[in-house]
């Protein structure tokens, strides 16, 4: 197994690890145990186990895979780890999410909401624009991520970089940053830093200075001040 550290991962460009005839695919090592890399390996895949920053399989330097289990997809929505890790993968321009399980699953395994689930999955989707293939297993995973390299590496020469791609501009960070916190959307969040002029004296603002802010409110405020002012506790 090949490990590159992450000051590595930065070049330009891993040409001098990539010689192969194959479909290849680099691997996060956090992988190596899925079973998902002994498929590929079954079917022709070069697949090198590398340490990435992102996703979990790289199949060129414009698509990243994310895999996730149903279990896991409902564990990573509900610690909030989710939406980090879609927003990470935006540094690529084509992200995909493949779920092991069928989106009936995703609404009995744990007890969260209907109406939250389709809201979350509409998000990905729309918001983030990942697209969700669901898989049955691990051997269906693994057929999908061959297909996909075979398809993006057929015309190409097979030389991956994993330099991360900026995809926000500026305003789209600002934005972003300030759809975090509760409550807040794309509307609320335009409207907030029109008003203030920045993301730093959004978050210098006071109570009585949020509420003014149309769609705001003032529980809503409330929310923000707390987010922003209360004291981490990293023992919960």
């Amino acid at each position: 197994m090949q490990v590159i550290g992450l000051a590595e991962q930065k070049q330009d460009t891993l040409a001098k690890y990539v010689k192969s005839d194959k479909p290849i695919v680099f691997a996060d090592v956090r992988e190596s145990h899925s079973e998902v890399a002994e498929f590929l390996r079954r079917k022709g895949v070069d697949v090198r186990e590398i340490m990435l920053e992102i996703g979990d399989y790289l199949i060129s330097d414009q698509i990243v895979i994310e895999r996730k289990t149903a279990s896991d997809f409902l564990a990573s929505l509900i610690d909030g780890r989710l939406f980090n890790q879609l927003t990470q993968m935006l540094n690529y321009e084509k992200p995909l999410l493949i779920i092991e399980g069928t989106p009936r699953e995703l609404f009995f395994l744990r007890n969260i909401n209907a109406n939250a689930l389709i809201g979350a999955l509409a998000s990905i989707a729309l918001d983030f624009r990942v697209p969700i293939l669901f898989s049955d297993g691990r051997a269906q995973t693994a057929n999908y991520i061959y297909i996909i390299a075979k398809r993006a590496q057929q015309s190409k020469e097979k030389e991956i970089s994993l330099r991360k791609k900026q995809a926000f501009s500026l305003k789209e960070w600002q934005q972003f940053i300030v759809e975090s916190l509760p409550g807040v959307g794309p509307k609320t969040a335009k409207s907030l830093l029109k008003h203030f002029g920045s993301v730093k004296a959004i978050f210098n603002a006071s109570l009585k200075d949020l509420e003014k802010i149309p769609g705001m409110g003032k529980r809503k405020a409330k929310k923000i001040i707390e987010v922003l002012e209360s004291k981490y506790n990293n023992k919960e």
